[in-house]
């Protein structure tokens, strides 16, 4: 009997029958299993498994690596969502974490219990977890105290691939997402609202590259989060398994906010202290662009300069001027635009097709200053929102407003906020984060925004992307097979405008 969802059936209506309650009935009148599960330090745990629970697989592995990795827990608080037959929480219990555990499936947490208490293990194991149906107050199920680190290897099953005689309602809840709202969204509004993870706290997601998992990344810094890949194992059929680090973005840093400044990458430059220090103001009175030009603001708009980088120079500044390109206009589409309308054109500038036309929505600037053996670097980003005054520039500007209902300077700075420091925010329990690893993302979008901007045109020739250098250089070529390599956008000029 298949337990797939059936024909005509909506979320609401839910997928499962009479039918399928009864064979979840058989399934528990199964022998529980037992397996030997070696950790990746090697010992072994004895795990009594019962039927509908989900045992360790080569998800568990790749969670339990990346714990490793974090280092010893020396106390720290661990949740473990969606805990299963016990094995991640008893690993990291080994590793020195105080231990909580949840699962939405009542048998799963018997065994977590069962399991722990057998290799003297402290594991408290509770029932609940965030879902799409609420399954006890949070603190039920996650305890009255902020976590520095949650866990879940999240259901990676979309409904439709729910087939043949092997899921049903309770082992939904380990391999099936039928979270109409995303179970990473539920996630983050339940941490941010119930305070459930630590100023400096890390969440430790593990996600396949479906649908779901390969937008889990925008999924967390849509709702304000840093996120970054940290770890992935591929299955021999292509299936790709990742771990996402998850946390409050720049947490040990400040935003500041003025309504009027000259400029807010020189107020950065003098007053930031931190990396991710933020420099807000309502208006410049002599923002930059690129050369020195004049940065001519909307009257409503986001105007913000980033400490990027202390103490180091940017070996590539090129590259991560582009790059926080990328991320204006990755907030900006999160805000509502469509991915067709907006464009991202080499070296620093975002332009937007609205109705009337294409314009300029923002740019960027990264600028640079040493001192001694201290170096500062510094991201602005200026984007416009709205307008009630004449356009002064000699271009086509273009406004957030013309396309997004009630776009919100706000939102779109928590959001613009949370992107850059996943791409460049330094911290002691990740990996560093290298510019280097956006390339191929980068290449895509200057690519796919030549369908608005046009090709680039070159010493009176018609180009065509090529690619980028580590460097940020953009590499040409054309149908002659001729190939350049350019480090100026002045040099070229896109087909679909007329001045750059």
């Amino acid at each position: 009997m298949s337990n797939s969802p059936k024909s005509g059936q909506t979320m609401d209506e839910g997928i499962f029958d009479l039918e399928d309650s009864e064979a979840e009935i058989s399934r528990l009148e199964r022998p529980a299993i037992r397996k030997n599960w070696a950790t990746p330090d090697g010992a072994t745990f004895d795990l009594t498994i019962p039927p509908t629970v989900y045992p360790p697989r080569e998800d568990t592995d790749l969670l339990c690596r990346t714990l490793r990795a974090l280092g010893p827990g020396k106390g720290k608080r661990l949740l473990e969502i969606g805990c299963g037959s016990g094995a991640v929480s008893m690993y990291a219990a080994s590793l020195g974490y105080r231990v909580r555990a949840c699962d939405i499936n009542p048998f799963a947490v018997a065994s977590t219990k069962a399991n722990s208490k057998r290799f003297n293990l402290a594991v408290e194991a509770y029932e609940g977890g965030p879902g799409p149906h609420q399954d006890g107050v949070p603190t039920q199920w996650a305890g009255q105290n902020a976590h520095d680190l949650i866990v879940w290897n999240l259901p990676y099953l979309d409904q439709e691939h729910a087939q043949g005689d092997v899921l049903g309602p309770l082992e939904e809840a380990a391999l099936l997402d039928t979270d109409s709202q995303g179970l990473v969204s539920r996630l983050m509004m339940q941490v941010r609202e119930n305070q459930l993870l630590t100023k400096r706290g890390l969440i430790l997601l593990v996600v396949s590259n479906n649908s779901k998992g390969d937008n889990a990344e925008k999924e967390a810094q849509k709702s304000g989060f840093a996120a970054r890949c940290i770890a992935t194992h591929e299955f021999e059929d292509g299936e790709m398994l990742r771990v996402l680090a998850v946390w409050t973005p720049y947490s040990t840093s400040s935003i500041h906010r003025y309504e009027r400044v000259e400029s807010t990458n020189e107020t950065a430059m003098e007053e930031g202290e931190n990396e991710g220090d933020l420099f807000i103001a309502q208006q410049q009175t002599k923002g930059r662009g690129r050369r020195g030009r004049t940065w001519l603001s909307a009257s409503t708009c986001f105007a913000g300069s980033w400490l990027v980088r202390k103490g180091t120079s940017a070996s590539n500044p090129g590259l991560l001027q582009i790059l926080c390109g990328l991320a204006a206009l990755d907030a900006s589409v999160l805000m509502g635009i469509n991915n067709d309308q907006i464009a991202l054109k080499w070296p620093n500038d975002v332009y937007l097709h609205d109705h009337t036309g294409l314009g300029k929505l923002g740019g960027v600037l990264v600028e640079g200053k040493s001192k001694g053996k201290e170096a500062k670097i510094i991201a602005g980003i200026g984007i416009n929102f709205s307008t009630a005054e004449p356009n002064e520039a000699t271009f086509s500007m273009a406004y957030m407003s013309d396309c997004v209902d009630e776009a919100s300077v706000e939102v779109y700075a928590l959001v613009l906020h949370a992107i850059l420091a996943s791409y460049l925010e330094r911290r002691a329990d990740l990996p560093d984060p290298k510019t280097e690893a956006h390339i191929e993302t980068l290449e895509r979008a200057i690519k796919a925004s030549q369908s608005l901007l046009g090709n680039p045109i070159y010493r009176n020739k018609t180009w065509f992307v090529a690619g980028l250098e580590n460097n940020g250089n953009l590499r040409l070529t054309n149908q002659e097979g001729e190939e350049v390599t350019l480090n100026d956008g002045e040099a070229i000029q896109w087909e679909n405008l007329k001045t750059n």
